[in-house]
């Protein structure tokens, strides 16, 4: 039986909105729903919050703590190196990777992926590359072997930062040979690339806040977006952000 985890990034510096994660609706704060929801992931062996080793991410680790899962503290910069040793420390076979701007991320969604990845047994599974998911329900998983091989030869910046750049570009999907990966899309294989659910911005902040006040934390991704399709004020409210 595989040792699937799941690591999810966090860390209070983030560039163009500082603190997001911190940021509270009512009394919870935009981390803890984050792990309240990937909590309800029943294919997981263990949850990991992969912050980093700056005293300004001690609150990170404490919520992390006060919630039950595990935390892994280290480099701030090479966030690859710090999913490799969270995933080392913990004795994964397959990892899971999110992140914690992504607050609506679906424990249903993940738990299907995770069964995708095991049964197709590719290298790499994700719902980013060709996108139908919004932007916010982002999921990619891969074995521990490949993080490896990433984390022993990838050397540019950029790949060393985003953890997955490294294995999706070299995969078959990208029509190079040193990985296989799989695709996922949408059940009913429409696309709703064209939702944001993603914490990067103030904006995106007061869409949560409307969303959330409305339909609570524990709705599936498609309640969210039907509601923001029918709402077009709420789902207006960040979208000069959407790519």
């Amino acid at each position: 039986m595989k040792k699937v985890v799941v690591i999810s990034q966090a860390r209070t510096g983030s560039t163009r909105l500082p603190k997001k994660v911190l940021k509270k609706i009512g009394n919870i704060t935009m981390l803890e729903i984050h792990l309240e929801r990937v909590l309800m992931v029943k294919y997981a062996s263990e949850i990991i919050l992969a912050t980093t080793d700056n005293k300004k991410d001690d609150i990170i680790e404490l919520i992390g703590q006060r919630k039950g899962v595990k935390v892994y503290r280290g480099s701030e910069n090479d966030v690859l190196d710090r999913y490799y040793q969270a995933a080392k420390m913990s004795n994964a076979d397959v990892i899971v990777r999110i992140t914690s701007d992504c607050p609506l991320i679906d424990p249903k969604l993940i738990d299907n992926l995770i069964q995708e990845h095991l049964k197709n047994k590719k290298d790499f599974t994700s719902n980013i590359i060709d996108r139908f998911f919004p932007d916010g329900l982002d999921i990619e998983i891969f074995n521990f072997e490949n993080l490896e091989r990433a984390w022993l030869e990838a050397n540019n910046p950029i790949d060393r930062e985003h953890v997955t750049f490294y294995i999706w570009q070299n995969s078959d999907l990208m029509g190079k040979s040193i990985f296989t990966a799989h695709n996922v899309i949408t059940p009913d294989e429409q696309n709703y690339s064209d939702f944001r659910i993603t914490l990067d911005y103030l904006d995106d902040f007061y869409m949560f806040k409307n969303l959330i006040s409305k339909l609570g934390i524990y709705c599936n991704w498609l309640e969210y977006v039907l509601f923001l399709k029918e709402n077009p004020l709420v789902r207006d409210i960040n979208k000069s952000f959407l790519k």
